[in-house]
């Protein structure tokens, strides 16, 4: 049907009929994967592995030494999700905020490639 690759992006009322997660489920995810933490400063021991890895590529990347900003922003995240309204709301709440948007990004992305590997329930 279609010649080249085709990325969809299905909105939110789309997303329990595709098996993605959704509201207060994809909040608890994000906390969770986005609350990032290190025993030793090494061991990672709390968090996506996947997310962590892409932080330490950026950083890398942009020449810088220092993710604990990244990993920080990650971790505000996490610690709102329980209050928020939603991801989206949060999201632009702080859309002016550059890390907070990008680990937000991470952390949506990693939920959903996640969710397609292991879909939630059927409705």
């Amino acid at each position: 049907m279609f010649e080249q690759r085709t990325v969809f992006v299905v909105g939110a009322g789309a997303s329990r009929e595709v098996r993605l997660p959704m509201g207060a489920e994809l909040k608890g995810i994000l906390a969770e994967k986005l609350n990032i933490r290190y025993d030793d400063g090494s061991n990672l021991s709390g968090g996506d592995r996947n997310i962590a890895g892409a932080v330490k590529f950026i950083v890398r990347n942009a020449g810088e030494r220092d993710a604990n900003s990244y990993y920080w922003a990650g971790r505000s995240i996490s610690a709102a999700m329980p209050q928020s309204i939603s991801i989206d709301n949060y999201m632009h709440t702080h859309a002016d905020d550059v890390l907070i948007s990008l680990m937000g990004k991470l952390g949506i992305a990693a939920s959903i490639l996640e969710a397609e590997q292991h879909p939630c329930p059927a409705p």
